[in-house]
């Protein structure tokens, strides 16, 4: 299992199911698609490995897949810390056969669709950057600090289909602790499966934002953190703020479509290390816009992409396209704190990717206002 380095056994059991699901966008001359696997995150060699077997199955250039991670915490690996054990290398290849087919699948089943997007308030968890009375930032709640308690859905209607309803909000999937043994979507998962309850004729796909600061909230007892009883209530609040958001969407234009995908060097933290590249992928569909980042990045960048846009909806993912580890903004490194002792960049690179966010929705708009 993968995201608590204090987890000293694997996993015991299954308690839901997990899934990778595919939406494929079309505007007649070169697809998109937006691939969403419940999964904490992969490391940037392995996002390689899945946009190639994407490639190789149906055809679609990498720079047209968006490859998004739930950041469930309670998920299994799929290799990249050194060598993986067999039962990893089978589950990787088990994992990249069916992304690939998921995708080929997704294709298959275009049909003509109307969009609406929408959003709704949603309130099951804060900034987890809390500041002790000594001054420490430990992982915890800050209620006061920076955050984006929303729900934003996308909702493609297509006749004679089930509606696909996109939904997304930053937040970790860390309602259970490193403790928990079980193999579990987490919320995100359990959101999925109350709408789809509630809406039959409705698929839904969870796209993770820009959540390293952001945690769900929890109980703790005996030194266990959160209980499934939890992560049960945080998936039915977000579904019925799916359900509001889907609600209150409004139409909005899908076409013209155009894709930009940008590497983005990033300096070290420390000296003698090498850069990271970041990849910053864009596309603008109509009168939307979608931005992601292949990194944990803070909600700060959500807001951000969000402030910068021309468009009616913008949605800012995180986790996308690998994970090359904490993207902080620079005011943070002061302050301390988890994410600031294991990032890899230094506090120049806030303004180096912004910067970048910067000319790719300025590059965005003028390609797409240039087809219409």
């Amino acid at each position: 299992m993968v995201g608590y380095g204090s987890r000293t056994d694997g996993a015991q059991a299954i308690h839901d199911e997990l899934f990778v699901n595919a939406v494929v966008l079309d505007d007649g001359e070169a697809p998109i698609a937006l691939v969403a696997l419940d999964l904490c995150l992969l490391q940037p060699h392995v996002a390689v490995q899945f946009k190639q077997a994407i490639t190789d199955t149906t055809g679609l250039p990498p720079e047209r897949v968006f490859i998004n991670t739930s950041h469930t915490h309670a998920g299994p690996s799929v290799g990249g810390w050194g060598e993986p054990t067999p039962q990893v290398q089978a589950y990787l290849r088990e994992v990249l056969d069916k992304t690939a087919a998921a995708v080929g699948e997704a294709i298959a089943d275009r049909a003509p669709a109307s969009f609406r997007t929408g959003s709704a308030p949603l309130d099951i968890g804060c900034n987890r950057r809390e500041t002790l009375a000594d001054g420490t930032i430990t992982l915890g709640h800050d209620p006061e600090g920076p955050t984006m308690q929303r729900m934003t859905t996308w909702a493609f209607t297509r006749e004679g289909h089930p509606t696909i309803a996109v939904f997304s909000t930053p937040m970790h999937g860390t309602t259970m602790g490193g403790r928990n043994l079980l193999i579990s979507a987490e919320w995100m998962g359990r959101a999925s499966h109350y709408i789809e309850q509630s809406q039959p004729n409705v698929r839904s796909v969870f796209l993770q934002g820009c959540g390293a600061d952001q945690d769900p909230y929890y109980s703790s007892k005996d030194g266990e953190r959160g209980t499934f009883e939890e992560v049960e209530a945080h998936g039915r609040r977000a579904a019925a703020a799916v359900s509001e958001a889907m609600r209150n969407a409004q139409p909005l234009d899908l076409l013209p479509m155009a894709t930009l995908l940008q590497e983005v060097e990033l300096p070290p933290k420390e000296a003698g290390d090498e850069p990271r590249a970041l990849l910053l992928h864009g596309a603008r569909l109509g009168q939307a816009l979608l931005l992601s980042l292949s990194a944990e990045a803070f909600v700060e960048y959500a807001r951000y992409g969000v402030a910068i846009s021309p468009t009616e909806e913008t949605l800012v993912l995180g986790y996308t396209g690998g994970n090359i580890g904490y993207l902080c903004t620079a005011d943070a490194y002061e302050k301390g704190g988890y994410e600031i002792r294991t990032t890899r960049v230094a506090p120049e690179s806030e303004q180096i990717v912004k910067n970048a966010m910067d000319q790719m929705v300025a590059n965005l708009t003028e390609a797409t206002d240039g087809a219409r």
